[in-house]
């Protein structure tokens, strides 16, 4: 009987997020500068979808306020990000006649409006390049970090997973996990 090592354990992890009608990416598969973690092409395509009338201009505004929340310190710029996400923010309109729209960057009343993607192995840069396990992202912004161990080895233990998030993760791709409002 073959033993379940981490990569099996985190196919399986994947799967059970497919059958949820997530999209599954690995990593290497995605175009992007590896210190960019948010999926721009997902948030775009979201917020035009949601906000069909904004304008070039405004659409990069408020991509660019998501993306250019402070790192540091960790805990402030994680709160920051967490209330963004969670509350939106009113958008002034290039067009000074019209009204500030409000944007959020989840669409809470409709679900499956938005772009639910799981993606593993996927290197972020930072102090140091990592590769996390798996990253849940919800229309291109990483909202969960997985690390996975295997049950194989007997001094492999949880804490070397939480371990390897909140110490290392948090030390050397902050630019990663000022969004991960949850580790696994």
């Amino acid at each position: 009987m073959k033993k379940f090592d981490e990569e099996q354990l985190e196919l399986a992890i994947i799967d059970l997020f497919i059958k949820q009608d997530y999209i599954h990416q690995k990593g290497e598969e995605l175009h992007r500068k590896y210190d960019e973690v948010i999926i721009e092409e997902d948030l775009s395509s979201f917020l035009s979808s949601k906000y069909s009338g904004l304008t070039k201009a405004e659409l990069g505004k408020t991509i660019n306020k998501i993306k250019h929340i402070s790192t540091y310190p960790l805990y402030s710029s994680n709160r920051q990000a967490f209330f963004l996400i969670n509350e939106g923010f009113d958008l002034s309109r290039d067009d000074n006649n019209k009204m500030p729209l409000h944007i959020d960057f989840i669409d809470f009343e409709t679900p499956t409006n938005n772009i639910f993607k799981v993606v593993n192995q996927i290197t972020i840069s930072g102090t140091r390049d990592r590769r996390p396990d798996m990253i849940i992202f919800i229309n291109g912004i990483p909202m969960a970090i997985f690390e996975f161990k295997t049950a194989i080895k007997e001094d492999t233990t949880i804490y070397d997973a939480w371990e390897q998030i909140h110490m290392r993760y948090n030390r050397d791709i902050p630019n990663l996990t000022k969004y991960c409002f949850l580790s696994v």
